[in-house]
């Protein structure tokens, strides 16, 4: 897997492991979820909510960072098969796509964050522009 060079280099690693952090996170709250459901018989009334707006930073910054290092999904089968000024083609393409879309998510990401500023999640209170924020940070 190849990394991009300079900054982006040492924002991508900052991606990879701060999605790493909230994965473990994630996996301690669902433990205490379980832990409190079913041992105590007293379900936490935070850690679903917690564990669902901790999934969708883990997938953000995962996509981000995957993106980033051009390690996303796609398929070469017939790109591979264009001859070379055609493969670039389509090589730039794709790109020209991939950050028109990132400039509709940023856009619309911000819109989003801050239409919910004031609008707080139902358990915890916390603003949903916490969970909404996540979109422009990543794209």
């Amino acid at each position: 897997m190849t990394r991009p060079a300079g900054w982006r280099a040492g924002l991508a690693g900052f991606e990879e492991n701060l999605a790493a952090l909230l994965l473990a996170v994630l996996l301690a709250v669902m433990c205490w979820q379980v832990w409190t459901r079913y041992l105590l018989g007293a379900p936490s009334e935070w850690s679903e909510e917690a564990a669902r707006y901790l999934y969708v930073y883990v997938v953000f910054l995962g996509t981000s960072a995957g993106i980033s290092s051009r390690s996303h999904v796609s398929i070469a089968f017939f790109v591979e098969r264009l001859p070379p000024f055609a493969r670039l083609a389509v090589s730039l393409a794709v790109d020209v796509l991939i950050l028109a879309f990132l400039a509709i998510m940023v856009w619309w990401g911000a819109k989003a964050t801050l239409r919910n500023v004031d609008i707080p999640l139902s358990v915890t209170q916390v603003s949903y522009a916490w969970v909404y924020v996540v979109v422009p940070l990543t794209s």
